[in-house]
């Protein structure tokens, strides 16, 4: 089933600064790079590009032919291709546009020379001069200090992340001080923000006895080892960088060194202004920056972006639409499991914190809490900056194919379309094929990324580059700066996403990464809220969040966060390109990953036996090319090809036969896009130099040398293209927030959490296989249970899997007797198993209370009897499968679900509704899908005539016409009412007096599903889906008859 798509007014156009014609039209490269050196703008945009290369422009034209002279040349060359061939934004090269959706397509460049651009100094400068004068300016009293927001406490050590330098770029490490009264206090006057004179005086008025020489250097200590900072801010969102920190330093720098920041920003913008400018204007600005008492590089002091100038920039929105439902067609028949990229955080967490809110960098910290990165935090100087990375080992296991690889399988391999340049599917044939018709999980947010193109007949041809989210600000957000009226446009777009969920916070990350990425992430504000760690905003410190005011907690299976001071659920969300994946800090990283836990964008990939096929040919889907024609051919017979650096046409001609190869060819390297033509001695030996160690090279189709582009100049000349068109999903679910009180459970009462061996509480773990653990349970445990309960006040177990299965069995009482008479009768019973490898092993472990899962702490103790009285039962029944099948489990966990809804004093609507909730949890869990359902349909109508007799007559305290599998099954719920009934009024006072910390709502569902987990010896999750489904039907069913 298709999403509703809202399509938004606007979109951006990203095009190179020239048109493909400057590569197409010369066969020659030296002519083309000379008549290319003497376009306008080519010289100012290499020089900001790289400064070297064009100092090393003359010894290309006085010895071309030269070593050095040919290497200039191809360094040249790749400028040309990137500039006439590559519409990604970079420097002076290429640039973007806001468009507009409307009624028709026209989309007409002006004149580069008409283009606009911003230039800013580049963040190394601006981090280098805030050091420097960090460390030179420590003690002036206008320079205040903060504590290193990034600071924690575990135990009675002080731990954080500390920034440091290597090798030119930024990088961090995790940093432990001990602490202890001065160190608080020191940490507490800081918060107030006071210069390096003030807080030796004020520490000093709070210790009469303490030397100011011995204050002095122990603050000095905690300035170098970074758990103080500067508060020098240099902004990521806001207003431009080096801006921010011109107004920062104002107030306590040199005015030597801020007037040349000054004079150098001034000279930047008037030569923006301008909008042309020569590389000896820049040299000037190096010049001058040179003074400062800094290391100044040439190659890593301006940051340049593009606006590029439009007649006309207009799609048409009935286009785009029909390319929503192409893509959403794609997506259907694409459905492969989701793995939640937290799962493994999932599994630690519920192991040590289920039910808790967790402080989030308590849950982060890289020794004691549950990493998220393969970044350790450690310092580690042998590899300190050096960019080192695993290789990969293969591609991620999505689980099989999907119904969309075999339809182009088959479709690519059918005789017929054998040696063919184009398959072509149809949007009306692969309908018939979608088997899944439920709707797609599509974020509220997202962008399709399209190039746009029209074939010899003029029919439009678009190319699929893949959609992104959510949301769709993250490609657009650091070009904001360079037009208000897309600033505007992206911050009204993401305020739609924060209305659609109007009970949740969505927050901005602002991080500052290892390396030196500042340049391309730095953008204005976007949200209201932004979370901000390890880096400045200038965003009002009232909508900023920091980690420390962050909890997180796990529900079904998705990992969310809590603000405590909003009282709100958070969502990050991240509007920038930066890869989060590589060599990130754990809160970072963390952060960015929740983003992609509860939808997917659609996407498309060559089916797994495609993808070292020697050729692929083009892929389309109606009008819409899905994948390019692609070549894997052998290194050595394109090495062939070149001989005394001139190509060889006959050989040529024998490898196009070969391999039905096309003359333009792309060939990718990560990030980087070469279009080359193979017939070009100097394109043909880059190929060369940039695929050196390969076996085989993947090239791909040209398709502007197939196609027409469809954004063309005044003189009729063609631009490589690609928009990106921000779409919203008016049927996405809303972001919710909890039902708990978070905020109760954080400040209630403390009572007794953990409880090892020796404590009020006994806990072990009996491992061994499911059936003979079970059996153990009903036929021995049980009895000594039974025989010694004057040993302890309460007991009960459950069923766990870390991996090994087994029996966690707790006794509450006196610890004494617990330990000294319980426990030697258990290990009497258990040893001889052990021995005779019954069982695998018995461990004692801590048992931890779910004290937030349950309520609180006025709440727990009535919980562990509610365990307590289902433990029993359920061991009883365990009797009863013995007796009268397995049908057994399934008929009680119904029949006791009913009763301890009423015991709550559910009616029949909230039980549907509850259960309803908990059923529909369970299907996102299991990617159910219509088949799923038909199938639970036809298991419910398998049980009805069961179901519906037990409800008569296992929901009233009469034996009268029960079987005698009802008779006991009745008398062990009987038994179990009786006990709990007391229990469950008590709960519901508590709640009724504002003292239970969650709602029943939710405390049903836990309560219910560890009922169920002690229920069923394997696939209990499984098993507790069938549960709630049946029930939700039979409930259902009620209600239409009433």
């Amino acid at each position: 089933m298709s999403a509703k798509i809202t399509i938004s007014s606007f979109f951006v156009m990203r095009t190179p600064k020239l048109p493909i014609e400057t590569l197409f039209n010369q066969q020659d490269s030296n002519a083309m790079v000379s008549a290319w050196l003497a376009t306008p703008g080519v010289i100012e945009a290499l020089y900001v590009a790289s400064p070297s290369l064009l100092e090393r422009l003359e010894q290309w034209r006085e010895k071309p032919d030269s070593k050095q002279g040919k290497k200039v040349a191809l360094a040249l060359l790749r400028y040309l291709i990137r500039m006439s061939s590559r519409p990604t934004p970079f420097g002076l090269f290429s640039g973007i546009h806001t468009g507009k959706v409307g009624s028709e397509t026209r989309l007409v460049s002006d004149s580069a020379e008409n283009d606009s651009r911003k230039t800013r100094l580049d963040m190394f400068l601006l981090s280098a001069i805030r050091s420097y004068l960090a460390e030179t300016e420590a003690k002036s009293d206008k320079l205040t200090y903060l504590p290193n927001p990034s600071h924690y406490f575990i135990a009675d050590q002080c731990r954080y992340i500390e920034t440091y330098l290597s090798e030119d770029t930024m990088q961090y490490r995790l940093s432990a001080v001990d602490s202890d009264e001065y160190f608080i206090t020191m940490l507490k006057l800081a918060k107030q923000g006071l210069s390096f004179s003030q807080l030796i005086e004020q520490f000093c008025q709070r210790y009469n006895d303490a030397e100011h020489e011995e204050v002095s250097a122990y603050l000095e200590e905690l300035i170098s080892e970074g758990v103080l900072i500067p508060d020098i801010p240099l902004p990521l969102t806001g207003e431009s960088p080096d801006v921010a920190l011109l107004k920062a330093l104002k107030k306590f720098a040199p005015v030597e060194i801020t007037a040349k920041l000054e004079q150098a920003i001034s000279d930047l913008a008037n030569m923006d202004k301008v909008g042309k400018s020569t590389p000896e204007q820049y040299q000037n600005i190096f010049k001058n920056l040179s003074e400062l008492p800094i290391k100044v590089q040439e190659n890593k002091l301006f940051q340049s972006d593009t606006y590029r100038a439009f007649l006309h920039c207009e799609i048409s929105q009935q286009e785009v639409a029909r390319v929503t439902k192409q893509v959403q067609l794609l997506a259907s028949l694409s459905r492969r499991n989701k793995d939640n990229p937290l799962d493994n955080f999932v599994n630690q967490f519920n192991t040590r914190f289920e039910g808790q809110f967790v402080p989030l960098d308590m849950i982060l910290d890289d020794e004691s809490g549950i990493s998220v990165s393969t970044e350790t935090g450690y310092d580690t100087p042998l590899i300190g900056g050096l960019q080192l990375g695993r290789a990969r080992g293969g591609q991620p296991n999505n689980s099989g194919y999907t119904e969309l690889d075999y339809l182009i399988e088959h479709a690519v391999t059918l005789p017929s379309n054998l040696g063919k340049s184009c398959v072509v599917l149809k949007s009306s044939e692969l309908k018939q094929k979608v088997k899944d018709k439920t709707e797609l999980n599509l974020p509220r947010s997202m962008a399709v990324m399209l190039s746009l193109f029209e074939d010899e007949k003029s029919n439009p041809v678009m190319k699929f580059n893949g959609c992104y989210g959510p949301s769709a600000a993250n490609l657009l957000g650091r070009f904001c700066h360079l037009d208000e009226a897309l600033k505007d446009s992206v911050v009204a777009h993401l305020e739609e996403e924060q209305h659609h969920s109007k009970d949740v916070v969505f927050a901005e990350i602002v991080h500052m990464p290892e390396g030196r990425p500042g340049n391309v992430i730095a953008r204005p504000h976007l949200r209201q809220y932004e979370i901000v760690f390890m880096a400045d905003s200038a965003l009002d410190p009232e909508y900023q969040i920091p980690l420390s005011d962050l909890y997180v907690w796990v529900e079904n299976r998705q990992v969310k966060l809590w603000s405590k001071r909003l009282d709100k659920r958070i969502i990050p969300r991240l509007s920038s390109a930066h890869n989060f994946s590589a060599r990130s800090l754990s809160a970072y990283k963390f952060l960015c990953m929740l983003q992609h836990q509860e939808s997917e964008t659609p996407k498309f990939s060559l089916p797994s036996s495609l993808r070292s096929a020697t050729y692929v040919p083009r892929i389309m889907l109606d009008n819409l090319i899905l994948n390019e024609k692609t070549w894997r051919i052998e290194r050595k017979e394109l090495e062939e090809l070149l001989v005394n650096q001139h190509v060889q046409a006959n050989k040529l001609e024998q490898l196009k036969e070969k391999y039905l190869l096309d003359e333009w060819v792309c060939f990718a390297a990560g990030d980087n896009i070469l279009t080359l033509n193979l017939s070009q001695s100097a394109m043909l030996e880059i190929l060369l130099m940039e695929t050196k160690g390969r076996k085989t090279v993947e090239l791909n189709e040209v398709l502007n040398s197939q196609f027409s582009s469809r954004v063309t100049d005044a003189q009729g000349q063609h631009y490589a293209n690609e928009i990106i068109v921000p779409l919203l999903n008016e049927n996405a679910a809303p972001h919710t927030h909890f039902a708990e009180k978070p905020l109760e459970n954080i400040t209630a009462t403390p009572i007794p959490r953990r409880f090892s061996a020796g404590s009020e509480w006994l806990s072990l773990k009996i491992y061994s296989g499911n059936t003979i653990v079970e059996q153990l349970l009903y036929e021995q445990l049980l009895p000594l249970i039974e025989e010694n309960s004057a040993l302890f006040d309460k007991w009960f177990f459950i069923r766990y899997g870390d991996p090994d299965w087994h029996l966690r069995l707790r006794f509450q009482g006196k610890p004494a007797v617990l330990c000294g008479e319980l426990l030697p009768k258990l290990n009497q019973l258990l040893s001889p198993m052990i021995e005779s490898s019954q069982l695998h092993k018995v461990e004692l472990m801590t048992y931890e209370r779910e004290v937030e899962r349950y309520g609180g702490p006025q709440s727990m103790a009535l919980i562990e009897s509610l365990f307590m009285f289902d433990s029993e039962l359920i061991a009883k029944s365990c009797q009863l499968v013995e007796a009268f099948g397995e049908d057994v489990r399934w008929r009680i966990a119904l029949a006791f679900t009913n009763r301890l809804l009423t015991l709550f004093n559910y009616d029949a609507e909230q039980k549907l509704s509850l259960i309803s909730s908990l059923r529909a949890g369970f299907g996102k869990e299991f990617n159910e899908s219509s088949a799923l359902r038909k199938q639970l349909g036809n298991r419910y109508r398998d049980h009805q005539t069961q179901l519906d007799d037990d409800f008569a007559k296992l929901n009233v305290a009469s034996l009268a016409q029960c079987d005698e599998a009802q008779q006991a099954m009745l008398a062990l719920l009987e038994a179990w009412h009786k006990q709990a009934e007391p229990v469950v009024k008590e709960i519901l006072r508590l709640e009724k007096s504002g003292a239970l910390n969650l709602s029943i709502q939710s405390l049903l569902g836990s309560l219910l599903h560890m009922h169920n987990n002690r229920m069923f010896k394997a696939y209990g999750r499984e098993q507790e889906f069938v549960i709630h489904d049946m029930l939700r039907r039979k409930y259902f069913s009620e209600s239409k008859a009433s």
